[in-house]
C-alpha cells in the first residue's frame, strides 16, 4: 500500500494526530467482574442484537450459619446461598441446543489490576473500569440438561453421523495380511484382532506360570522358602516374596530378611533385597538339596 492509499484510508477512518491514541479514562473507576462463560453461551451473546434480553440475574439467600452458643432447633434441609443466572427464553429459541441455567461459582477478589478497553476506529482508547472480580459460569444439571446429554450421546452413537459396517472375510483379518491394509478401517480390524491374540497368549503364559509356582509345605520354615526363591531370582521385594512363599506373614519375612539379606537404597534395584554374600553358599546347598528331592 502506498503512502498516498494510507492517508486515505485514515483520512477516510477519520484518524488524526489529535485523536490517535487518544485515552478515555472517565470511566476507569468504574467496578466491572470478569466471567468466563460456556462457548456455546459466549458466542450467542455475542452475535445478539444491542438491546436484547440476555438472561435474568438471580440471588438466593441461603440459611444461615447457626450460632454455635445459642443453637435453634434442628431444621430443614438448609438453603445454599448462591447467584445464578438464567438465559432468557427469546434466546433459547434461537439456539435449542443451549442450556437455560447458569450458576456463578469460582468468585473471588483476587485478581490482578485489568482494565477493559476499546479501541474506536478514529485510533482513540476508551477504558470501560476496572476488573474488581472474576466468576465462572457453571450449567446446572436440569431436566434440559440431561435430556440435551443424552440427545447428544445418541446422536453420537447413531446420530447422523453413522457408522459403516463393512463385511471382509476372515484371511483379511489374518496378522499376515497386516502390512497389505495399510490404513483405515481393514487397518483397525487388524489392530483389534493382533491384540485379542496377544491377550490370549499373555493369559496363557500367565497361567502356566501360575501352575509352575512351587507350593510349599506349611510346615517349611520360612527362611528355607526365602533360600530356595533367592535361588531362583536375585532380587525380591517384600510383597513378591509374600506372594511367591504362598502368603506367608509379612512380619516373618521381613524378620528374616534382616538377618540373611541386604536391601538396596539405591540403583537399578532400588526396593529390592538381595541375599548376602555369606549366605549364597547355603542358598546353592538348599537348592541342591531341593533338586535332589
Amino acid at each position: 500500500m502506498s503512502a498516498s492509499q494510507r492517508k486515505g484510508k485514515s483520512a477516510k477512518a477519520g484518524i488524526t494526530l489529535a485523536n490517535y491514541g487518544k485515552l478515555d479514562t472517565s470511566e476507569a473507576s468504574k467496578q466491572l467482574w470478569l466471567a468466563r462463560l460456556p462457548p456455546k453461551l459466549a458466542q450467542l451473546w455475542d452475535e445478539a442484537p444491542e438491546g436484547t434480553l440476555l438472561g435474568h440475574l438471580t440471588f438466593t439467600k441461603g440459611t444461615p450459619k447457626p450460632n454455635l452458643k445459642n443453637s435453634p432447633p434442628k431444621r430443614s434441609k438448609a438453603i445454599p446461598q448462591k447467584l445464578a443466572i438464567g438465559v432468557s427464553e427469546e434466546l433459547s429459541n434461537i439456539q435449542t441446543d443451549l442450556p437455560l441455567d447458569y450458576t456463578i461459582s469460582n468468585l473471588t477478589t483476587k485478581i490482578p489490576a485489568l482494565h477493559p478497553f476499546t479501541r474506536h476506529e478514529n485510533g482513540s482508547i476508551s477504558v470501560h473500569g476496572t476488573i474488581s472480580r472474576s466468576c465462572n459460569l457453571q450449567m446446572e444439571r436440569t431436566q434440559r440438561y440431561r435430556e440435551m446429554c443424552k440427545a447428544r450421546l445418541l446422536n453420537t452413537v447413531a446420530g447422523k453421523d453413522k457408522r459403516h459396517v463393512k463385511s471382509v472375510q476372515s484371511a483379511d483379518l489374518s496378522l499376515v495380511n497386516m502390512g497389505s491394509l495399510g490404513s483405515g478401517f481393514g487397518s483397525t480390524i487388524a489392530n483389534f484382532g493382533k491384540k485379542v491374540i496377544e491377550a490370549q497368549k499373555n493369559l496363557q503364559n500367565a497361567t502356566l506360570t501360575q501352575n509352575r509356582k512351587r507350593k510349599f509345605d506349611e510346615t517349611q520354615s520360612v527362611r528355607s522358602i526365602l533360600f530356595e526363591l533367592f535361588s531362583q531370582q536375585h532380587y525380591w521385594s517384600v510383597k513378591e516374596l509374600r506372594a511367591a512363599s504362598g502368603g506367608r506373614a509379612e512380619k516373618e519375612i521381613r524378620a528374616e530378611l534382616q538377618q540373611i539379606a541386604e536391601f538396596k537404597r539405591q540403583g537399578e534395584n532400588k526396593g529390592t533385597w538381595e541375599l548376602k554374600p555369606d549366605f549364597k553358599g547355603e542358598k546353592d546347598i538348599n537348592s541342591g538339596v531341593a533338586g535332589s528331592s
